[in-house]
C-alpha cells in the first residue's frame, strides 16, 4: 500500500531494454481444481490475456501453479543454474508452473549441504522435482539420496489419490530416470511401513509429498528424531484448502516439538530442525 504521498509508480512491462537476461524459464499459467469454481475461468482468462505475456520470464507477474503475484523479481526464473536443471528434468508445462515450488526445493537442499545426514524424499512419484534437485546440486555425490513411494497405489487408508502417471510400470521408470545418479536408492512401498526396512539413521533434508495426513503424519513418527539440527522438512501439500488434514496433522505434530511451520505462497510448509 502507498503512503502519504501515494502509490508507487507503475511497474513498466517488461521490454528488450530491460536489464534482466533475455534467456529464462516460461511458465504456463496452469491452475488446478477451477472446476469447483467455474464462474471465475473466464474471468481469470481475461485477466491473463490484459496482462500481457505472463509467460516471458522478464515480466512483472508470476501467474502459474494457482498464485498470481505482480511486481516480484522472481529471479530464479532467469538464473541459468537453477533454469539448466529444470531443462534437464525435461519438463511439461505442468511441470514449468511449478518452477517456484521447485525452486523452493533446490534452495532448501543446497542449504543442508552443511547438515549432517542424507538426502529423504516421501512421496517421488515420477521423480521431477528430485531429478532437478540433482541436477542443481550435480548429482549430490557427498550424500545418500532415498526416495519412496508406492508407484502404483490401489486406495485405501493411508493412500493418497491416484495421479495419472501412476501405473505398473511407473517404479521401473523412476528408476531409469535415477540411473545416472549412484547415489540415489529408489524403495517401492507404502509410507511409514516401508521406512522398517531400509531408511537412513540421520536426515540432512526431508520433502513430504503423500497427498495423505496419515501417511504424512506416520512418515514424521517414523523419521522426525532422524533429522539432523538445521535439517529442513518441507512439505509440499502443507498450505493447499485440498489438504487441510495434513496441516492440522502436522501442525499439532510439530507443536510437541517446539517448532513452527512456515506457510509459503507456493503451497509449501517448510521446517527447520532445532
Amino acid at each position: 500500500m502507498g503512503g502519504m504521498d501515494g502509490p508507487p509508480p507503475p511497474h513498466p512491462a517488461a521490454s528488450q531494454d530491460d536489464p534482466a537476461p533475455a534467456i529464462g524459464l516460461r511458465v504456463a499459467p496452469l491452475f488446478y481444481r477451477l472446476d469447483l469454481v467455474p464462474a471465475t475461468v473466464p474471468a481469470l482468462q481475461q485477466f491473463v490475456a490484459a496482462a500481457g505475456d505472463v509467460s516471458d520470464p522478464r515480466t512483472p507477474w508470476f501467474v502459474g501453479d494457482n498464485l498470481i503475484t505482480y511486481g516480484r523479481n522472481c529471479g530464479f526464473l532467469t538464473d541459468q543454474r537453477f533454469v539448466a536443471a529444470v531443462l534437464a528434468a525435461d519438463p511439461r508445462d505442468s511441470e514449468r508452473a511449478m518452477a517456484w515450488r521447485t525452486h523452493t526445493l533446490c534452495w532448501a537442499a543446497e542449504s543442508c549441504r552443511g547438515i549432517e545426514g542424507d538426502y529423504v524424499e516421501c512421496g517421488t512419484y515420477e521423480g521431477y522435482s528430485m531429478a532437478v534437485v540433482l541436477h542443481y546440486l550435480e548429482g549430490l555425490p557427498e550424500r545418500r539420496c532415498w526416495f519412496y513411494d508406492l508407484f502404483d497405489p490401489t486406495p485405501g487408508p493411508g493412500i493418497g489419490k491416484r495421479l495419472g502417471a501412476h501405473a505398473p510400470d511407473l517404479y521401473d521408470r523412476v528408476c531409469r530416470r535415477f540411473a545416472p545418479w549412484p547415489n540415489v536408492t529408489v524403495t517401492r512401498g507404502k509410507v511409514p511401513e516401508v521406512l522398517a526396512a531400509g531408511a537412513p539413521d540421520r536426515i540432512a533434508f526431508l520433502h513430504v509429498d503423500l497427498n495423505d495426513a496419515a501417511a504424512e503424519l506416520g512418515a514424521l513418527d517414523a523419521l522426525f528424531d532422524r533429522v539432523s539440527p538445521g535439517g529442513m522438512i518441507v512439505f509440499d501439500d502443507y498450505g493447499w484448502t485440498g489438504y487441510r488434514a495434513q496441516k492440522a496433522a502436522e501442525d499439532a505434530f510439530l507443536r510437541r516439538h517446539g517448532l513452527p511451520v512456515l506457510e509459503l505462497p507456493t503451497g509449501q510448509g517448510l521446517v527447520i530442525k532445532r
